[in-house]
């Protein structure tokens, strides 16, 4: 079973794994970042850029007149962003590298906007406020903090039993409490609590990503993966034992769930703009 975990101990969260993610979420990834406002000739910061799924998209949007920097905390999800951000064009207006939201290796006032998906998940509030403490340090005045975040309370995938579907993810849900870390049910939580850490928020929107049956190849790649970590991880969770035996049945033959012809998968993410 794969946890597809970094060398820095996140599961759910190495280069194979998010560029599974990201290319099956592609459209409406790229139509959310396209309404942040990211304009021509600004220095942006990519705070947390994984595997680096968003820089090419964002090093068009500032053009040549512009700059990108990019950071994550895995040496592995750096070089791969690396390799993307080195066919961008920018050249020496464009690094990558390791570090840290919680303490950026930037001065004061650098740039322009600081786009930071599906990082505050693995952070604990404290370490929430830091990292926005540290976004609003290194904001030129009036530059904008996009925040995006996955939001799983409206994940489902379909033909999974309902019941079986929602006691995995409470239980899911539980562990994240344990760690004391936001999770990734934190997505329509994030308004609320970036205003709470002195923010304005210019906006906030949500985005539904929905695949029916057949699935396409991007979406079908992603999801043998996410079903074989679910499958992974329900040994871990208080689940009745006919749960159980429903994960370790499903991990043997997950194709049959992509194989239905009811298939259905949704997921939900929400964007915040603040200043």
């Amino acid at each position: 079973m794969t946890r597809n975990t970094t060398s820095a101990g996140h599961e759910a969260s190495n280069a194979g794994w998010l560029d599974l993610h990201f290319e099956s979420s592609r459209p409406e990834y790229e139509a959310a970042l396209e309404e942040v406002g990211i304009r021509r000739g600004w220095n942006v910061l990519d705070a947390g850029c994984g595997s680096g799924g968003f820089l090419p998209q964002i090093a068009g949007l500032v053009g040549e007149a512009g700059s990108l920097a990019a950071l994550d905390l895995d040496p592995e999800n750096v070089d791969m962003a690396g390799t993307l951000l080195a066919g961008t064009g920018l050249g020496a207006n464009a690094s990558v590298q390791i570090g840290n939201v919680l303490a950026l290796p930037f001065t004061d006032a650098s740039f322009d906007c600081v786009w930071s998906a599906n990082v505050m998940q693995y952070l604990t509030p404290a370490e929430f406020r830091q990292a926005a403490a540290e976004a609003a340090r290194v904001l030129k005045p009036g530059g904008l903090y996009a925040v995006k975040e996955f939001d799983s309370t409206s994940l489902q995938i379909r033909p999974i039993d309902y019941g079986i579907f929602t006691r995995f993810m409470a239980a899911r849900m539980e562990t994240f409490r344990k760690k004391d870390v936001l999770g990734t049910d934190c997505g329509s939580r994030l308004p609320a609590l970036l205003e709470q850490t002195g923010w304005e928020i210019v906006w906030r929107k949500g985005w539904m990503v929905e695949r029916w049956a057949p699935a396409d190849i991007r979406t079908r790649n992603y999801l043998l993966d996410l079903l074989s970590y679910f499958a992974g991880v329900a040994p871990d969770y208080d689940l009745p034992a006919d749960d159980q035996r429903y994960w370790r049945e499903l991990a043997d033959a997950p194709d049959r769930v992509l194989d239905d012809p009811f298939f259905c998968y949704r997921e939900f993410f929400v964007v915040v703009v603040c200043r």
